[in-house]
C-alpha cells in the first residue's frame, strides 16, 4: 500500500534471486521510444487496455528491419498476456511472420455500455448513476476531461453518483464500483493471473533458450479449468 506495485515486484524478485538487477519504471508505456524497446530480444505486454496493446504491438512491428529480398530480420519478440475473470490468454508475436495484435481484434468482447435514456431518466442499477455522474454531471461542472487515475476525480464522480441514487432508493454505489465503472475495469482472479503470467514466461524461456517449440498462435487459459494450446 502507498508504493508502486512495479516497485514492489522488482523489490521481491531481486530479493529472491540474487545477482538479477530490474529495473523498474511507472510512465505510460507511450512514452517510452524505439531505442527502449529495441535493445530487448522479448517484451512482454500484460497491459490493461486495449489501446495501450495496439500501440506497443505497432511499436514491435516498427523495430523490424528487412534485408534485401524483403524479408523480415526480427530482433524482439511480442508475447501478449491478458485475463479477464476467470478467462485468459496467452499469444506470441513474430512480427510479420505471426497473427498480431491487430488480428485479433474483432475477437474482442464488446465493452459494457448503458442505454443514455435509461442512464438519465430512469436508473435501476448503481452503475446507472455512476454513468450519469461521467456522462452529464461532470461536463456540467467542469470543462476539462476527466481524469481516471486522479483519486479526487473519482471521489467527486462518486459522491454525485451517490447523491443521485438515494434519489431513485439505488444503493451499491461505493468507490470499487465507481472505478470499475469508470475504468471498465474487470476483476482480477489469482488463478487466471497465475496461469497466464506463467504461459508467457514459459514461452520467454522458449524464445531466449530454443529449448522447445514455442507457441505459434495463442493459449486460452481458464483459472478454474486448466488451459487449452491452439
Amino acid at each position: 500500500m502507498g508504493r508502486y506495485k512495479a516497485e514492489v515486484a522488482a523489490e521481491v524478485v531481486q530479493t529472491r534471486c540474487p545477482g538479477v538487477t530490474i529495473d523498474w519504471h511507472t510512465d505510460f508505456v507511450q512514452t517510452f521510444d524505439a531505442d527502449f524497446f529495441r535493445q530487448y530480444q522479448v517484451v512482454i505486454g500484460g497491459l490493461d487496455n486495449v489501446e495501450a496493446r495496439r500501440w506497443l504491438n505497432s511499436m514491435i512491428h516498427s523495430l523490424v528491419e528487412f534485408d534485401d529480398e524483403g524479408n523480415p530480420e526480427v530482433g524482439t519478440y511480442y508475447i501478449d498476456g491478458g485475463t479477464e475473470g476467470f478467462s485468459g490468454q496467452a499469444r506470441v508475436v513474430e512480427p510479420y511472420n505471426d497473427a498480431c495484435y491487430e488480428c485479433m481484434m474483432d475477437t474482442l468482447p464488446p465493452e459494457t455500455s448503458y442505454a443514455l435514456c435509461t442512464v438519465k431518466e430512469i436508473p435501476r442499477q448503481p452503475e446507472h448513476c455512476i454513468q450519469y455522474a461521467m456522462m452529464i454531471e461532470w461536463p456540467d461542472n467542469f470543462d476539462r476531461g476527466m481524469d481516471k487515475d486522479s483519486p479526487d476525480d473519482m471521489k467527486w464522480i462518486m459522491e454525485r453518483a451517490q447523491a443521485r441514487a438515494a434519489q431513485f432508493n439505488i444503493k451499491g454505489v461505493d468507490y470499487k464500483l465507481t472505478m470499475g465503472v469508470t475504468k471498465n475495469i474487470i476483476p482480477a482472479i489469482a488463478s487466471t493471473n497465475a496461469l497466464v503470467s506463467a504461459l508467457c514466461v514459459n514461452e520467454c524461456v522458449k524464445i531466449l533458450t530454443g529449448c522447445n517449440y514455442r507457441l505459434k498462435n495463442v493459449s486460452y487459459a481458464h483459472g478454474q479449468m486448466g488451459m487449452n494450446v491452439q
